[in-house]
């Protein structure tokens, strides 16, 4: 098929234009969100965590107390923060929420207790380093504030500003992928739990830069350092030692933000992150939620960010595959340009990947789109031009078969039944040499004029001399002589009509090159193979389409021979049956045993030179 650059053009621009709109639905916002997650998988963990740090009550600083329900931890963090306070770090997020404070706990059931029990936790929330975790619930379909204990809200120097909101927005799939600076609550934008802490230890962080109402509003994509464990946790057991702060550990918290958490066997701050997406058969890993967190404030202390491009960006990261996908599909087959198209989407992959490791999201979902649309696009318009137009010559020339065999059927006044009959019939078989060369030479267009002067030719003479045409086989033509009625000069008639298309072929040799000049001198030659002997004929196929032809060993034969006359270097080859068959006056040249594919014997194969008069 010739390049036709207006036509690629307009497919190319085509399909880029669906491939933004497409951008746009929510079935390519989760290719994209698949692709971001295979993106996070493949690079592993990216850098190391230089100012964020996380503690966790986990199961070993459990078993060192386990008489002590959680509601009573309150004096074991207040050591906690203290170690901490004097190792020298910048902030503390607790992303514990405790609802109740075990001084109102104990008053609800009436017991005697001393109203000092968390007063050494309330003094270390007093001085100013702490954020706490608070949360907003919308499941009543209002917004719903909810506040850690009032004791340890009113320790809180700025109180409620001293609160952030671990609420994480979870994707359709369930999965973190984006936060957000701020969230509503109680009417109000507040601060998400990381923004709150990264301001408390740096209010200038350049992550909260250009940071309004509005803006903090709209999730955006979390900068993750890696997958899970990218923050080696401290265990508050070494926390609470009583050396704590000679522990490397522990020294090496000095200016980070610390965050503490729980992770203990049986609680579910668990959540699934792009890391989960399970490759190869390993299991979904689950990344706890201090870990989501300490992954956002690092991202906002150190102003890393993971920007998706626009529509306008994205269009111009897509044009170059789009046109290079259009070029192998204007000059490529349908198999080559599919691989082509394949290696154009696998290179857009590549680049989107590179684009993500630095710090760019690149939507792929309407690439792959348009890509698939171009080459479906071009190879329609392939078949539609090209190859239907060669379908049309069949279909054109195959008339003839189906008014012979209406013909048979009229006379004999009993339509065939689906299957058939054996009959004795000669079969004859032509193509024309080097056909592929020289269609290679010629437009589309052209090897279809071709065919069609070169067939209305062949076919006059297969039918003047009592022959039912089969079919067309691309440039090859299949007779039968002898069916849908029976002749008993049917290898006689055959041979005829070998010859005359050999010299029919000669003089259609003037016309091509009349024609077509641009293939100067070139010979057209055409050979013929013949066979004669039983096959079954009739209405072959379905109830939904039935073909009248011939099948058997015979047919196989005969085409064989057809292809043996390049061996022999003859035009006109026939088995011994045909020439048997077709009597005296038979006049012939070489002739050499075919070697035929499925037969253990070879096939006597002689050349034709005449059909002499009886």
């Amino acid at each position: 098929m010739r390049f036709k650059p207006v036509f690629y053009t307009c497919l190319t621009l085509a399909a880029l234009g669906l491939g933004l709109f497409v951008e746009t639905l929510e079935p390519a916002r989760r290719v994209d969100a698949w692709t971001s997650d295979l993106w996070h998988v493949l690079a592993g963990k990216r850098r190391e965590p230089s100012r964020v740090a996380v503690a966790l009550l986990d199961d070993e600083a459990l078993a060192a107390e386990p008489d002590r329900p959680l509601v009573f931890w309150g004096p074991l963090y207040a050591k906690v923060l203290a170690v901490l306070r004097q190792a020298g770090v910048a902030a503390v997020g607790i992303d514990i929420q405790p609802a109740l404070s075990p001084v109102t706990w104990m008053d609800l059931i009436g017991a005697d207790s001393s109203r000092d029990f968390d007063r050494q936790f309330m003094l270390e929330l007093a001085t100013g380093k702490t954020v706490l975790a608070a949360s907003v619930s919308t499941e009543s379909g209002e917004p719903v504030f909810s506040l850690p204990a009032t004791d340890y809200l009113l320790a809180l120097p700025g109180h409620e500003a001293d609160l952030g909101l671990t609420n994480v927005p979870l994707d359709r799939d369930g999965v973190v992928r984006r936060f957000a600076p701020a969230l509503f609550a109680e009417g109000e934008p507040r601060l998400s739990f990381a923004a709150a802490l990264a301001r408390k230890a740096d209010p200038a962080a350049p992550g909260l830069a250009n940071i309004d109402a509005a803006s903090a509003l709209s999730p955006r994509p979390i900068p993750f350092l890696g997958p899970p464990g990218s923050f080696s946790h401290l265990s508050f057991a070494r926390l609470l030692a009583p050396d704590a702060l000679q522990d490397p550990a522990v020294q090496a918290l000095a200016g980070k933000v610390v965050i503490l958490g729980i992770d203990i066997h049986g609680a579910h701050d668990r959540l699934a992150s792009p890391y989960s997406l399970p490759l190869f058969g390993a299991p979904k890993e689950f990344m706890a939620g201090p870990e989501i967190h300490a992954n956002i404030v690092e991202a906002l202390l150190a102003g890393r960010g993971l920007a998706p491009l626009g529509k306008p960006v994205a269009a111009l990261a897509w044009l170059p595959f789009l046109v290079l996908a259009a070029l192998a599909c204007a000059r490529l087959h349908p198999g080559p340009s599919a691989l082509a198209a394949v290696g154009c989407l696998l290179a857009s992959f590549c680049l989107g990947y590179g684009l993500f490791l630095a710090g760019k999201l690149l939507p792929l979902a309407g690439c792959g789109l348009g890509i698939g649309c171009i080459w479906a696009g071009a190879n329609a318009v392939r078949l539609s031009r090209g190859e239907r137009e060669k379908a049309h010559i069949r279909q054109a020339f195959g008339k003839y078969v189906s008014e012979a065999a209406i013909a048979g059927i009229l006379e004999s006044g009993q339509p065939p039944a689906p299957g058939g009959s054996l009959a004795t019939v000669t079969i004859l078989f032509s193509d024309i040499r080097n056909f592929t060369t020289l269609s290679e030479k010629l437009s589309a267009q052209e090897v279809v004029e071709l065919l069609n002067a070169y067939f209305s030719k062949v076919c006059d003479i297969i039918l003047a001399h009592g022959g039912m045409i089969d079919k067309f086989i691309g440039d090859a033509v299949m007779a039968v002589f002898g069916a849908p009625l029976a002749d008993p000069a049917h290898a006689r008639q055959a041979l005829s009509t070998a010859l005359g298309m050999v010299v029919a072929a000669k003089d259609f040799q003037g016309w091509m090159r009349q024609r077509f000049p641009k293939l100067g001198d070139w010979e057209f030659r055409i050979g013929v193979g013949l066979h004669a002997g039983p096959a079954v004929v009739g209405n072959i196929g379905s109830k939904q389409r039935l073909d009248f032809t011939v099948i058997g060993d015979t047919v196989n034969t005969a085409s064989r021979l057809e292809g043996f006359t390049k061996v022999m270097g003859c035009p006109v080859v026939a088995s011994q049956a045909v020439v048997d068959l077709a009597g005296a006056g038979v006049v012939t040249g070489k002739s050499e045993p075919a070697q035929v594919k499925g037969k253990r014997d070879p096939v006597p194969a002689l050349e034709i030179l005449a059909v002499n008069d009886q």
